[in-house]
């Protein structure tokens, strides 16, 4: 039971603040952004972060698999990393999760040149892949999803947290590859 409320309780959360910030039909928009190229925000899952062994990390935005990955093959639930949608909206773009054969590493990627190269170097497409869909570009209230390696372990992170980057790659052993793509953030965005 315990191990389904706290994925409960965030979805709930991330609910309440991400709709405080939706503005109402026919309010002024920012320059830039409109409906014809903003995803609507209101169609944004979570995209949970979930750590297991020492240096794997998942993301997921589907809660049934969380809490059957929570429940029997002991990763931790750590927080929200961003918002995604599920299903393609304006603008968007799949973002591909990829697992090596040999080895159990955890690869995303939004880019098709990167997705071919893995493929064609041990790796394969999760199921139901693509999961998610995020913005290739800064546009929409979007932020960075940015994205670490870690050699020695063998490790992928990514973050949206700024301070979070710097210490992965102050403490951690993280590297910076490079900006995935862009999620909204949790808590709302300036999309309308």
């Amino acid at each position: 039971m315990k191990h389904i409320l706290l994925p409960l309780l965030l979805s709930v959360t991330v609910g309440l603040t991400s709709g405080r910030n939706i503005t109402s039909i026919g309010a002024a928009r920012p320059a830039g952004r409109s409906a014809e190229t903003c995803g609507n925000p209101a169609n944004t899952f979570p995209f949970y972060r979930m750590l297991g062994g020492t240096a794997e990390y998942l993301y997921i935005a589907d809660t049934t698999i969380v809490n059957t990955e929570l429940r029997s093959a002991g990763w931790t639930l750590q927080t929200i990393a961003g918002l995604v949608f599920v299903t393609q909206e304006v603008s968007t773009v799949p973002f591909y999760r990829l697992n090596l054969k040999a080895g159990g590493e955890i690869f995303y990627t939004a880019n098709t040149t990167e997705l071919t190269n893995a493929l064609n170097n041990g790796y394969s497409l999760a199921i139901n892949d693509p999961e998610v869909y995020i913005y290739p570009t800064q546009i929409c209230g979007s932020v960075p999803f940015y994205y670490l390696k870690n050699a020695v372990k063998k490790g992928n992170f990514y973050t949206v947290s700024e301070s979070e980057r710097l210490a992965f790659i102050a403490n951690e052993g993280y590297t910076d590859v490079e900006i995935a793509g862009y999620v909204l953030p949790v808590g709302g965005s300036q999309c309308d």
